[in-house]
C-alpha cells in the first residue's frame, strides 16, 4: 500500500515538474512568436514604404531619361547648326545637359539602392513569417500537452474528448490576433505611411522650388506639409490609443471609461450613462486593463450588432472585488446560439473576455434575449492591499 502511494506521489511530482517546464517553454515560445509578429508588422510597414519610394524613383528615372534624350537632340542640333545659336544659348544647353546627366545618374543609383533594400526586406519578412508561424504552432501543441497534464489523471477520457474543441478555440484566438495585427498594419500603411511618403515627395519639391528661387511657392508647400503632418500625428495617436490607452495609466479607470463613452456618443449619437459605486481606487495595472478591455469589447459589440439607443455602464469598487456591468436596450440575441459558438471556439470577443478574467480568477456573465437587450457583468477579486490609492 505504502509502495503504491509512493509511486503515485512520484508520478505526480514528475508530471508537475514536466508541466512547469512546459509552461516555461510555452511562455518563451509565445514571446518569440509575439516578437516575430511585431517585427513582421514593422518590417511590412517599412517594406511597403520602400516599395512606394522605389516606384517614385522609377518614375524619376523615366522622366530624367526622356529629358536627357531631348537635351541630347538639342546638343546635336546646336553643334550641327552652331551659327544659328548664340554663345549664351549654347552654354545654357551644355549646362542643362550636364545637370540632367548628374540628376539621372543620382536617380538611377537611388533606384538601385532601393531595389537592394526592398529585396533584403522581402527576404527578412519571409523569414520572420516562417519563424512566427512555427512558434505559434508550437505554442498550440504545448498548450494541448499542458491541458492534458493539468487535469486529474482519472479524467483522461473526458479530456481527450475536449482536446479538439480547445485546440480549435486556441486557433481562433490566434486567428483573431492575426486579424488585429493585419488591421493595425493596414491602418499604418493606408494612413501615416502614405502621408509620410507624400511628405517626402513634397519636401523634394520644396527643396527644388527653394533652390530655383521660388521662395513663395516653397513656403506654400511647407504650409501644406504642416497639415499633412498634423493629420499623421492624429492617426498615429489613435492607433497607439487602441494598442495601449495611456489615459488608463495617467487618469485611471473611471476617467478613461468616461472619455470612451463620451467619444462613443459623439461618433454614434448613442446615449450613454455611467455610474460609479463605491470609492474609486487605483488597482493593479493588469486588473485595470482587463476591466477596460472587457468594457471596450462590450461597447464595440453594442455598436456593431445591438443597434441600441442607450448603453449604461456601472463600475463598482469594493474591498474584495471590482465589477463592471454593461447594459444596452438593443436587439439582443439568442443565448443558445452564443453558447454553441463558444463551444466551437468561434466567438473571439467573448473568448477574449473569458480569457482575461480567468487569468485573474474572475468571472464573466452574459445575459440576453431577442428584443430585450444584453447585459455583460465582469467581477474580478482583489488581493489584500490591492485596491488602494496609488496617488
Amino acid at each position: 500500500m505504502n509502495s503504491r502511494l509512493l509511486s503515485t506521489k512520484t508520478l505526480e511530482d514528475i508530471i508537475n515538474r514536466t508541466r512547469g517546464a512546459l509552461e516555461d517553454g510555452r511562455t518563451q515560445i509565445y514571446e518569440v512568436a509575439e516578437a516575430a509578429r511585431i517585427e513582421c508588422s514593422r518590417t511590412e510597414v517599412v517594406f511597403n514604404a520602400v516599395q512606394t519610394e522605389m516606384s517614385e524613383a522609377i518614375c524619376d528615372v523615366e522622366e530624367l531619361t526622356a529629358r536627357f534624350s531631348q537635351i541630347r537632340l538639342e546638343l546635336f542640333d546646336s553643334n550641327k547648326n552652331f551659327q544659328e545659336y548664340s554663345e549664351q544659348e549654347k552654354k545654357a544647353i551644355y549646362e542643362e545637359a550636364a545637370r540632367v546627366r548628374e540628376a539621372l545618374t543620382a536617380a538611377k543609383e537611388r533606384e538601385r539602392l532601393l531595389r537592394v533594400r526592398r529585396d533584403n526586406l522581402e527576404q527578412t519578412l519571409a523569414k520572420l513569417q516562417e519563424i512566427a508561424a512555427k512558434a505559434e504552432r508550437l505554442v498550440s501543441q504545448v498548450g494541448v500537452a499542458l491541458s492534458y497534464l493539468s487535469n486529474n489523471l482519472y479524467d483522461v477520457n473526458q479530456q481527450i474528448e475536449n482536446f479538439q474543441a480547445r485546440e480549435h478555440a486556441g486557433q481562433e484566438l490566434i486567428k483573431g490576433q492575426e486579424i488585429e495585427r493585419r488591421r493595425m498594419a493596414s491602418a499604418l500603411h493606408d494612413g501615416p505611411v502614405q502621408d509620410l511618403a507624400n511628405v517626402m515627395v513634397q519636401l523634394e519639391i520644396c527643396e527644388r522650388l527653394y533652390e530655383a528661387g521660388h521662395h513663395g511657392e516653397a513656403f506654400e508647400s511647407f504650409t501644406k506639409l504642416k497639415g499633412i503632418t498634423k493629420g499623421s500625428i492624429a492617426q498615429l495617436r489613435h492607433i497607439i490609443y487602441d494598442l495601449n490607452p495611456m489615459t488608463l495609466d495617467d487618469l485611471g479607470l473611471v476617467l478613461t471609461i468616461r472619455n470612451g463613452l463620451s467619444n462613443l456618443t459623439k461618433q454614434t449619437a448613442i446615449e450613454t450613462d455611467f455610474v460609479v459605486l463605491g470609492n474609486e481606487v487605483r488597482l493593479d495595472n493588469q486588473v485595470e486593463m482587463a476591466v477596460f478591455r472587457i468594457i471596450q469589447e462590450s461597447l464595440n459589440n453594442c455598436r456593431k450588432h445591438a443597434n441600441p439607443t442607450l448603453i449604461k455602464v456601472t463600475l463598482e469598487f469594493s474591498g474584495r472585488h471590482v465589477s463592471a456591468e454593461v447594459k444596452d436596450d438593443g436587439v439582443g440575441f439568442d443565448m443558445s446560439t452564443i453558447q454553441h459558438k463558444l463551444r466551437s471556439g468561434k466567438h473571439y470577443g467573448i473568448l477574449s473576455m473569458q480569457s482575461r478574467t480567468n487569468v485573474l480568477g474572475g468571472v464573466v456573465q452574459i445575459q440576453s434575449e431577442p428584443g430585450k437587450g444584453t447585459r455583460v457583468l465582469v467581477r474580478i477579486p482583489l488581493s489584500d492591499g490591492e485596491g488602494v490609492n496609488r496617488d
